[in-house]
């Protein structure tokens, strides 16, 4: 489904960099068509060991984007964890090519989100994903200024997580900032959860855990233009459902 090189290589990472959490369960694949068959999506979902919870998604579509008179060709791959202990904190990141009108460019949205936060955590993912920043010449830190500006939003609520994350805007057109941005979330997050994972928990950690993640369903269902845009699009409701929504929420 996917076409472009990175996004077919980063997903490849995601598989081989998580398997060793796994615990020998294996990700389960799920497909759909756009409901107006202008694309299709992929959910891969798997369920045990250090993640109650984990997707790696993608679509591929052609389609005409709100507000804008020509249609787009959109290649998606997304990553959502919801980890077992509560002291590992939940990724979810949106890594994008879109081809429009003769142009590539290269949206992307992640960030990291602590049931529990600690200081030292968000002080490193700050630390590296700022260096990349640095090397792009660009601004840091990036969140919640550019998520705000890109959904069009006056506060981002649950949207935002340690705000060590990046949004970049859809007219971004700059690959390797894209890539090099990518590959910093993903070894800077999987060492967060080597470092937590075996970290023992309260139960008030876990109640903390699950008031997130009510708020998380909130959010994705009222506030999250990802799931409100694809929609929109065609993007089959369940499979945004899937990849999104909490294993287990407490209201």
């Amino acid at each position: 489904m996917l076409t472009d090189a990175f996004l077919i290589e980063l997903k490849k990472n995601y598989f081989s960099v998580f398997e060793p959490f796994l615990d020998g369960s294996s990700f389960e694949k799920k497909e759909w068509d756009f409901v107006n068959k202008a694309g299709q999506v992929e959910v891969n979902v798997c369920r045990g060991g250090v993640f109650e919870k984990i997707c790696i998604s993608n679509i591929s579509a052609r389609v005409t984007i709100p507000e804008r008179g020509y249609e787009s060709g959109i290649q998606w791959l997304g990553l959502q964890t919801f980890p077992s202990n509560p002291l590992v904190p939940m990724f979810m990141g949106v890594f994008e090519q879109v081809d429009e009108q003769g142009l590539k460019h290269h949206p992307a949205f992640f960030d990291v989100y602590p049931a529990v936060p600690f200081a030292e955590d968000e002080a490193f993912l700050k630390e590296k994903i700022g260096a990349v920043c640095e090397k792009h010449n660009r601004p840091y830190p990036d969140l919640p200024e550019s998520y705000l500006k890109m959904f069009r939003l006056e506060q981002a609520g649950t949207g935002v997580g340690y705000a060590a994350g990046l949004s970049l805007m859809p007219d971004e057109d700059n690959p390797q900032y894209l890539q090099d941005a990518a590959l910093a979330a993903l070894d800077s997050y999987v060492h967060l959860v080597k470092k937590r994972k075996d970290d023992e928990f309260t139960d008030a950690h876990v109640r903390a855990m699950h008031r997130f993640r009510t708020d998380w369903t909130r959010w994705t269902f009222l506030e999250n233009r990802f799931f409100q845009g694809g929609v929109q699009l065609g993007v089959p409701v369940e499979s945004f459902m899937i990849h999104m929504l909490p294993p287990v929420v407490r209201f």
